[in-house]
């Protein structure tokens, strides 16, 4: 507040999570972020959202909020949106994770309420009920190309390490083990509620003109 600050909004995701073949059903915001043992951005995401938690704790009179929002689709260059675009969507071999996402509007909807006087905290962020991998690609009319895990990964590092990748292999936990949220905190004290039921939230992927 020295410096006319009275409310911070950090924009976090729940892959800091870290996916895992051990994680429970929906992961609540006390459980542990295990994507700090990660490498590349998500290692980068977790250590800035745990900065942010200490920063809530030691400046209670900073309304701090801390959203970590599940995969965010619509027009815009991430990684979940442009996988989705893709023709034929790679998936691996033996794996079909189910999957949670919400609409880019939902999203701006949640930082809306974050900025509200009182709000402080961290919050998990979903949209409509969750979906298994293979079928959110099938009702986006593409087909699969299952890869073997050991390739894809290989591939993926290899061009990582030329530069070639957003993300390194390790990343691909993502497209085989599950990592979902329990998004009732955010529904209960920031009165969070998606517009946009699933259908819509996977057609935004090829929409155009937002904002």
């Amino acid at each position: 507040r020295d410096l006319g600050v009275s409310r911070v909004v950090l924009l976090s995701s729940a892959s800091v999570y870290g996916p895992r073949a051990d994680n429970p059903q929906l992961l609540t915001e006390s459980a542990p972020l295990l994507g700090v043992g990660s490498s590349g951005p998500l290692r980068g995401l977790t250590e800035t959202d745990m900065l942010a938690q200490s920063f809530l704790w030691k400046h209670p009179r900073i309304d701090t909020v801390v959203l970590r929002l599940v995969h965010v689709l619509g027009p815009i260059d991430n990684a979940p949106s442009s996988y989705l675009r893709l023709r034929r969507v790679p998936t691996l071999l033996g794996f079909d994770p189910m999957v949670q996402v919400v609409h880019i509007e939902d999203a701006v909807e949640a930082v809306r309420l974050a900025l509200l006087r009182g709000r402080r905290g961290v919050f998990n962020v979903a949209g409509p009920p969750p979906i298994a991998l293979s079928q959110a690609i099938a009702r986006r009319g593409r087909a699969t190309v299952p890869v073997p895990h050991l390739l894809a990964k290989a591939a993926l590092q290899r061009l990582w390490t030329l530069g070639a990748a957003a993300y390194p292999g390790a990343e691909l936990e993502h497209l085989r083990y599950v990592c979902m949220v329990d998004d009732a905190k955010a529904r209960s004290q920031l009165g969070f509620v998606a517009a946009h039921d699933l259908d819509a939230t996977l057609r935004a992927v090829d929409e155009e003109g937002w904002p």
